[in-house]
């Protein structure tokens, strides 16, 4: 069922139980009014008959049944009763009552009763040491007669409002709804190939506006992303291609002919060297692919950073014998919460990065305490990157023009940015082209 249609029953069954509900609440009000102000009349009838009785022997029989007939019958169907009661006889009524009723009038001083449409008062006096019981009834015909008729109108106005409602109910909710119904079908006819299409936004202060302005900022995420993703895979053939094209024509080469024992080895140390770039490649396209789906999954554990440093620049070693790494680390104790294979991975990167692109200069590495923050800066004293690169760098494959003709593959540093993201960290690069190039980690630290 569309949401037009389901407000608008909605809307309908929510006034029509409005409207039976005021109806109602007006009818008893009315009802209650017409009955209270019926029974006031028939008291003050029961006070005339009480006086005209103890005033019926001042008249004669037929001036007294004359003024009874024009005085006293004032009501609709009104009936008249004094009975004299007598200890140990049974009155005699005049009309007719029922049995349980007679009995309450009987005991009662006054009473106030009703039988159907029939309505009535009574009164018990005495009369020179006569009791006798005064019964006045009659039929308010006139409020039976407003009270149908006003039942009537109500049920009128309730059958007639409730589809009057749903009807215009069902336009209005199809003419606001529209801009949506409208979105929905632009929305479908936008695919990967017309990314760049957005929905139109009429009014961004009300609701469908909001909902195309999220909308399109959710489209401008996922352009990004997709944009993103086409130049990864873009970058990541190109990557990966390069190295293989190398070992197969290195690989044809050698095979071409037959060489010296000192020649296949070169070649074989030229694919060894394409393969382990390509190996290199490969690992850390896995690893921020890993890091990038599976967040939730990562295990952490409390360390002493300081020892873990000194550990790492030890791995390091054996990958780069000839680097100069020189630590200095502040006489404090560094904790921290976080997985220690993902960031020996980063610092491990950041170390190779500082020399490689300095030739194995000198690298300074300073870590150090602020408030509640683990600073760790590496400063080498390389080749430095431009201004105009420095915003690029942790773009995956990103490479600067003045390291085209390093081994590298451009996934270092934003694998290194993303590992220390998700240990809430920043990572910050500052650099200036011939003078070197200085990498800030800041972790938060924690009690020891």
């Amino acid at each position: 069922m569309k949401i037009s249609t389901r407000l608008s029953i909605i809307i309908s069954l929510t006034s029509s139980s409005i409207l039976i509900i005021f109806g109602t609440t007006i009818y008893l009000f009315v009802s209650l009014h017409q009955k209270h102000d019926f029974q006031n009349r028939l008291k003050e009838r029961l006070v005339v008959t009480e006086n005209f009785f103890l005033e019926k022997e001042s008249f004669t029989p037929s001036e007294y049944e004359k003024i009874r007939t024009q005085f006293l019958l004032a009501l609709p169907q009104e009936t008249e009763d004094v009975v004299e009661i007598k200890k140990g006889e049974a009155p005699n009524f005049k009309h007719q009552y029922p049995e349980g009723l007679k009995d309450k009038l009987l005991k009662s001083n006054t009473l106030s009763f009703r039988m159907r449409e029939v309505q009535g008062e009574s009164k018990m006096f005495l009369v020179k040491g006569k009791n006798y019981l005064i019964i006045v009834t009659a039929i308010d015909e006139a409020g039976i007669r407003n009270l149908s008729f006003l039942m009537n109108r109500i049920t009128m106005l309730v059958l007639f409002a409730v589809p009057l409602i749903f009807t215009v109910s069902f336009v209005l909710t199809n003419k606001y709804l529209l801009p949506i119904s409208k979105k929905i079908q632009h929305a479908n006819m936008i695919g990967a190939s017309n990314l760049s299409q957005r929905l139109k936004v009429i009014n961004p202060k009300d609701e469908i506006g909001e909902m195309a302005i999220a909308f399109n900022k959710m489209l401008d995420r996922l352009e990004v992303a997709f944009n993103a993703k086409k130049l990864f895979i873009s970058n990541a053939s190109h990557e990966i291609k390069n190295p293989l094209t190398a070992i197969l024509g290195e690989a044809e080469i050698a095979l071409n002919r037959t060489r010296t024992a000192q020649e296949y080895q070169e070649s074989l140390n030229n694919i060894l060297a394409e393969a382990d770039t390509l190996n290199s490649t490969v690992n850390n396209l896995l690893q921020l692919s890993k890091i990038t789906g599976n967040e939730g999954d990562i295990l952490y554990n409390k360390f002493k950073f300081d020892d873990f440093l000194i550990e790492t620049k030890k791995n390091y070693n054996y990958l780069n014998s000839n680097n100069q790494l020189i630590i200095n680390i502040q006489k404090e104790k560094f904790y921290v919460v976080g997985n220690k294979n993902l960031l020996k991975t980063a610092i491990i990167n950041l170390f190779d990065n500082a020399c490689k692109y300095s030739s194995n200069a000198p690298v300074n590495i300073e870590l150090s305490k602020k408030e509640n923050q683990l600073n760790l800066s590496i400063k080498d004293q390389g080749i430095g990157i431009k201004k105009s690169d420095l915003e690029k760098i942790f773009e995956p494959f990103y490479r600067g023009n003045n390291t085209r003709k390093m081994k590298g593959s451009g996934i270092g540093l934003s694998l290194c940015a993303k590992i220390i993201a998700i240990h809430k960290g920043t990572l910050t690069i500052k650099s200036q082209l011939g003078t070197g190039t200085q990498a800030y980690v800041e972790l938060p630290l924690v009690l020891s």
